[in-house]
């Protein structure tokens, strides 16, 4: 196994915009923001860098999240996170917040209020949002959208409405790689098939009496 860390928690890894506006903020001061506040609704971006390069065609084992977020809507513990894909792998300039949106991940419910969390996402655990989310990573991507398209009036916020200040992302994944024989050197490398137009990275595996054992 190895694993891949990443924080959204810079100028170029974290910010928001209105869901209309090409303005964006950014950095831990303004923070990743979801939900809407006196009518304004708000699209959050983080950015994992390097995430896309190191996770792209990976075996995801599992994805944790150290979440820190700021004193911002309620305080509620029940409160839900909600995924998105990135339609820009970057704190993109020039677009509105809503250009940003792409196809929903899922969600996660806690918490999310002046606290730091913990969040661990695997086959048994958050189950549908890993499914989700480890995919989206292992097709090389690097930025998480926050937004949840909820509405509020003029003088309060929607239920949902938080501000993620730092996101710690941390992927755990398989090498899966196997060693050959060149002249007096063995090499490692990694196993790849063609999928139409694709290329696959598979799991090697190898026989152990009546038993097949995972590289």
């Amino acid at each position: 196994m190895a694993t891949f860390t990443a924080s959204a928690n810079s100028n170029t890894t974290i910010g928001y915009a209105q869901y209309g506006s090409t303005t964006w903020n950014r950095g831990t001061t303004n923070g990743a923001y979801q939900g809407t506040s006196a009518s304004r609704s708000r699209v959050g971006v983080m950015v994992f860098s390097g995430a896309g390069a190191a996770l792209k065609g990976k075996i995801i084992t599992q994805i944790t999240l150290k979440i820190t977020c700021s004193a911002a809507g309620s305080g509620s513990s029940s409160k839900k996170l909600s995924f998105r894909r990135a339609n820009y792998q970057a704190l993109q300039t020039g677009i509105t917040g809503s250009a940003q949106v792409g196809a929903a991940l899922g969600t996660l419910t806690g918490k999310f209020y002046n606290n730091t969390v913990t969040h661990t996402l695997n086959a048994s655990t958050n189950a549908a949002l890993f499914e989700a989310m480890k995919d989206y990573f292992a097709e090389g991507n690097s930025a998480l959208v926050l937004y949840n398209g909820e509405t509020s009036s003029s003088s309060s916020y929607s239920s949902n409405y938080a501000r993620v200040t730092t996101c710690v992302l941390t992927v755990t994944y398989m090498d899966a790689t196997v060693w050959y024989r060149d002249g007096s050197t063995w090499r490692q490398c990694t196993i790849w098939y063609r999928n139409g137009d694709s290329w696959v990275q598979v799991v090697p595996y190898y026989r152990d009496g009546g038993t097949w054992i995972r590289v």
